[in-house]
Order: C-alpha cells, then sequence, then structure tokens
C-alpha cells in the first residue's frame, strides 16, 4: 500500500508549519526503505483505494476517518504528542508543570480509544517518554500497548547518508558555542525558561557566539545554513522546552548535534533511555549546566569520547531509517 504523510503543506497553510519537515523527511527516508510514499494535504487523495496514512492534526485520525472515509483496508496511524489542536490544548503549563501534567487528560492518546472502535487497522507513534509518572497517560497506553511505537525522536535534519559518512569534529572551529533554534512563547508555555536560564548564560560567556532561528536577531535560516553554525562551533547548546523535560523525550536537537559530530551538555534526563551515564554529559541543575559547558566548550579534547559513544549508536540504532524499518516491516506483516 501506497503511504501518506498528512498535511502541512503550503497553501494548507501559508508557510511552512514545523511539522511540515518531519513529514517531508519520513517521505524521503520511506521511499529510500522502499515504500511509495507521499507527503501531501488530505484534499488531494483518492480514498478509494486502500493505502496507510500517518496523521497528526491536520487533519488528525478522527478527523481523517469521519471527513474522507478512507478504503476500509486502510491503515491508520497517529502522531501522540502531549496536545492536540483543540481548544483545551491551547492553556499553560503553569508554574508546576509536572502537577499540571499529572492531571491533565491527554486528548491526543485517547484518540486511540476512538480508533480501537473504528474498524480500521490502527497504530500511533511517538518520541520514547515517561509514562508512568502520568495516571491517565498510563492508563490510555496500557489499553493499546501493542498498537503504539516508542521512537527515538533521531534527527530530522541531516539525511541517512550525512549520518552514517558523520564522524567526530574536533578542530576547523568559527565560533565558541552556537545554537539554532525558535524562541517561543511564555515562562509556563515554552522554552524562555530554559533559554533564560540554561541556554543565554553559556552564549554570554563568549563574544563570539551564532545564535539563529525565530525569535533571535539573526531569524530562521536554510537547513544547510544550520548544519554550518553547528559544525563549525566548539559546543552546540542542547535545551528542551519544559514539557519535553517533563515527560523526559529527547528531541531533535540532541540528536542533530551529535549526528553531525559536535558536542553538548544535555538538560534531559530522559536521555538515560537512550544512553548509560558514562556515554553522556547530563546536567539539570542550571549552573552546573553552565559550569560544564563552558568546560567543554575550553576543553574540546574531553567531548570526543562521549561523540563516538553516541554516533556510534546513532549510525546502528537510533536514525529513521532503522525505525522506521523495523515499524513499516511489522505493519506489512500483520
Amino acid at each position: 500500500m501506497k503511504v501518506y504523510l498528512l498535511g502541512y503543506i503550503p497553501p494548507f497553510y501559508k508557510k511552512k508549519h514545523t511539522n511540515f519537515w518531519p513529514w517531508n523527511y519520513l517521505t524521503t527516508t520511506f521511499n529510500e526503505l522502499g515504500y511509495e510514499a507521499e507527503h501531501i494535504n488530505a484534499s488531494k487523495i483518492n480514498f478509494k483505494k486502500p493505502a496507510i496514512f500517518i496523521c497528526w492534526n491536520a487533519p488528525d485520525s478522527i478527523e481523517l476517518i469521519e471527513k474522507y472515509k478512507p478504503h476500509k483496508d486502510s491503515v491508520i496511524i497517529q502522531k501522540l504528542t502531549s496536545f492536540d489542536a483543540s481548544k483545551e490544548s491551547e492553556g499553560d503549563w503553569t508554574d508546576d508543570p509536572l502537577t499540571f501534567f499529572k492531571n491533565w487528560h491527554w486528548p491526543q492518546y485517547k484518540k486511540l480509544d476512538y480508533l480501537a472502535k473504528s474498524g480500521y487497522r490502527y497504530y500511533a507513534f511517538g518520541a520514547k517518554s515517561d509514562i508512568e509518572t502520568f495516571p491517565v497517560k498510563s492508563e490510555i497506553v496500557n489499553r493499546h500497548a501493542d498498537r503504539i511505537f516508542w521512537i527515538p525522536w533521531g534527527t530530522m535534519t541531516l539525511s541517512y547518508d550525512k549520518i552514517m559518512q558523520s564522524e567526530p569534529i574536533m578542530n576547523g572551529f568559527e565560533y565558541d558555542a552556537a545554537f539554532v533554534g525558535s524562541k517561543w512563547g511564555t515562562a509556563t508555555r515554552g522554552n524562555i525558561k530554559e533559554w533564560e536560564r540554561y541556554l543565554q548564560p553559556v552564549l554570554d560567556a563568549s563574544e563570539n557566539t551564532i545564535l539563529a532561528g525565530r525569535g533571535t536577531k539573526v531569524g530562521a535560516v536554510s537547513v544547510s545554513k544550520h548544519v554550518e553554525f553547528l559544525e563549525k562551533s566548539r559546543l552546540c547548546p542542547i535545551i528542551h522546552a519544559t514539557s519535553w523535560k517533563v515527560e523526559k523525550g529527547i528531541m531533535d536537537r540532541f540528536w542533530t548535534v551529535f549526528s553531525l559530530g559536535r558536542f553538548g551538555v544535555v538538560d534531559n534526563e530522559g536521555v538515560l533511555d537512550f544512553y548509560n551515564e558514562n556515554e553522556v554529559v547530563l546536567e539539570m541543575d542550571p549552573d552546573e549546566y553552565i559550569s560544564k559547558s563552558i568546560y567543554y566548550m575550553n576543553n574540546v579534547e574531553k567531548q570526543l569520547p562521549y561523540i563516538q559513544a553516541i554516533q556510534k549508536r546513532i549510525k546502528t540504532e537510533y536514525n529513521q531509517h532503522e525505525v522506521w524499518k523495523k515499524i513499516l516491516n511489522k505493519i506489512s506483516n500483520e
């Protein structure tokens, strides 16, 4: 069956939505794996033919079924995130995000209950994260455990060939530190708190740094410029938005930095789901994070064993080719 990754293509949105990039990357990955895949807006599809449909929020799996009525032999795959596109998901995480998420009712996950009764073969996937700490999330996941694929989010910036060819970069630097990413939200919904407590003090430790992305003076940059900045930096700070830290999910930035052969201190203990404590430099305390970041910025040679350990497993396990080869093979054979 053909694989469709639905939505997020202009002019569906006037400019490229953040989900455009992972959908586009996965489309390339699936085609390289030998599947026929297309990133497309739902309105362009012939739903009379069975296919594999991968959804997030535009449309989500419920809208896909109710509005477009795919062929009964189709497979529906829902991307799982903390929030969906409903109004209730627009609120902030408060000053106590852990308690907020413990009390949250996880509407995106509840779509799986609908799918289980829909008559369609269904699956879901999401970045591997903490489940047991959050009662409602845990309850839903346990009901659908055999339908969910928990994945290392991996880089969706570097091509598979680039990942496999990459080696640790230990010289030729132009910057002391580089960060490419959006500054967004508020202190209680977004990455502002982490930006101010973790990232900015590291960048302020040197006059030779580069900061780019939406919300910065440089603004958004191309993928090639993004990669260039990281490759030419002695340190690539890694920060996570509060929701990712609370759920212990590891986002694209970590995977991209190390896939390139560069290094950053990690601020999210979810990394220990993928690596041993002696394979990464993890620091949750802001002051220690800053101190360790500056140390490794000034002592690049100390980064090497961590880059080597992390890159090794990215090349063999934690890349989209390996992850989705297993997922699509399982789906095709069931």
